[in-house]
C-alpha cells in the first residue's frame, strides 16, 4: 500500500508547483496592445496620470503638501529637468505614496521622460 501512496504524493508536489495566480490583464498589456506606449503625449497620456495620481487634494495641487504643483506643462517639466520626477516615480517608486501606478503606467510615464518629456 505504501508503494502506491508514494508516487501519487511526488505527482500532487509537482503537479502544484505549477498552479499560480497571475492577473491575465498585467501579464499580457505589452503585448495585447493594450499599453499603447508607442506614441505617447503629454496631453493624452501623462495629464490624466498626474491628475488622477498626483493632483489630488493634499498633494501636488495649489494648497496641497507635495513638493511641486503639477497643475501646468512648466511645473512639471520642472520636476522632470532636475531628475526628481524620474527618481522618485520610476527608480525608486515612492510617488505616488500610495504605490498605485500600474507597469503599464510607468511604462508610459518612461516613454515621455525618454523621448525628452515634451509639451504635445
Amino acid at each position: 500500500m505504501k508503494k502506491l501512496i508514494v508516487p501519487f504524493v511526488f505527482l500532487g508536489l509537482a503537479l502544484s508547483q505549477g498552479c499560480y495566480y497571475d492577473n491575465e490583464e498585467e501579464l499580457y498589456q505589452f503585448v495585447t496592445g493594450q499599453c499603447d506606449t508607442i506614441a505617447v503625449s503629454y496631453a493624452d497620456d501623462i495629464v490624466p496620470l498626474l491628475q488622477a495620481n498626483c493632483n489630488t487634494d493634499g498633494c501636488h495641487k495649489a494648497g496641497g503638501a507635495g513638493n511641486g504643483i503639477f497643475e501646468n506643462y512648466q511645473a512639471v517639466k520642472a520636476k522632470v529637468d532636475n531628475g526628481s520626477m524620474q527618481a522618485r516615480v520610476i527608480d525608486q517608486r515612492t510617488m505616488p505614496p500610495a504605490g498605485t501606478l500600474s507597469d503599464c503606467q510607468i511604462a508610459i510615464i518612461q516613454v515621455w521622460l525618454n523621448d525628452g518629456a515634451a509639451d504635445n
